[in-house]
C-alpha cells in the first residue's frame, strides 16, 4: 500500500466525510485571520505549486496549503508592509499562474494591487469593456484595478 507510512486508511461516515470536505473548501486552517497573517490564493499549473511555495517559503515565513493538486496554492505571510506582494509576484513570475490578496489590513490593500496586475493591452481591454458596461464609472470604480 503506497500511503502505508502515513497510518491505517479509515473509512469515514457520511457525516465525518462532509465535514472534512467543507474544511477543505473553507480553507478551515486560514479562516480565522490567525495573528493578523495576511492571506494569498495562488493559481498555477499543478506541478509548479510547490516549486512556487518553496520560493516564497525560502523569503518569507509562510505558511502553506495546496490543493487541485498542488495548482491552488493558500498562502499564509506575516504581516508585511506590502503584504508580501513583492515576493509572491516574483515567484508567480518565475513559475506561472495568478495570485489574489484575499486578507490583509485595509490600508495595505488600499496601496496593494489585490488581483494580478494585468499586461498592458489586457488592461486597456478590460477598462473598455467595463467601460462599455458602465459608462458613467459607478460601479466599483477602482475596486479591482486601479483605472478600471
Amino acid at each position: 500500500m503506497v500511503l502505508k507510512s502515513y497510518g491505517s486508511p479509515a473509512v469515514l461516515a457520511a457525516d465525518d466525510s462532509r465535514a472534512l470536505w467543507r474544511a477543505v473548501r473553507d480553507v478551515a486552517p486560514f479562516a480565522g485571520g490567525d495573528g493578523g497573517r495576511v492571506l494569498w490564493r495562488i493559481g498555477t499549473a499543478p506541478m509548479q505549486g510547490a516549486a512556487l511555495a518553496a520560493a516564497i517559503t525560502a523569503e518569507a515565513d509562510a505558511e502553506v496549503l495546496y490543493d487541485w493538486a498542488g495548482g491552488l496554492v493558500w498562502l499564509a505571510l506575516p504581516p508585511l508592509d506590502d503584504a508580501g506582494a513583492s515576493i509572491v509576484r516574483r515567484a508567480v513570475a518565475a513559475c506561472g499562474g495568478h495570485a489574489t490578496l484575499i486578507r490583509a489590513p485595509a490600508a495595505v490593500r488600499a496601496i496593494i494591487d489585490v488581483f494580478e496586475p494585468e499586461e498592458p493591452a489586457l488592461a486597456a481591454l478590460t477598462r473598455r469593456v467595463k467601460e462599455s458596461f458602465d459608462p458613467k464609472g459607478v460601479l466599483n470604480p477602482g475596486r479591482m484595478w486601479a483605472g478600471a
